[in-house]
């Protein structure tokens, strides 16, 4: 089953506040976990730092150019994402101590 697009941007927005998927899960029954956690933007950067570290030792393993290539490209898009949230969640600190220092 899809999820709607109405019903999976609420999802992310739920994220972006610091919700887990386990609770977003919980608030919509009709779909299943795992597939809530494939269809959402990730979040979590300890997520994201596994997966990499996942890609990186299979690196060791792939034996072609373009296998390799393929990894390179999913790292090199995880460690973008990965820069992105922390430059937010930088800029939410800021937000926050400027609303906290009034």
């Amino acid at each position: 089953m899809s999820i709607e697009q109405h019903e999976l941007k609420e999802m992310n927005q739920l994220l972006k506040s610091g919700v887990n998927i386990s609770d977003i899960a919980s608030k919509f029954p009709k779909y299943d976990y795992w597939e809530i956690s494939a269809s959402v933007q990730d979040y979590s950067l300890r997520g994201k730092k596994r997966i990499i570290t996942n890609r990186l030792k299979s690196l060791r393993d792939s034996g072609t150019k373009a296998e390799r290539s393929v990894l390179i490209d999913e790292i090199h898009t995880l460690i973008t994402e990965m820069y992105e949230l922390s430059k937010s969640n930088g800029k939410k600190l800021v937000d926050i101590s400027k609303i906290l220092n009034r």
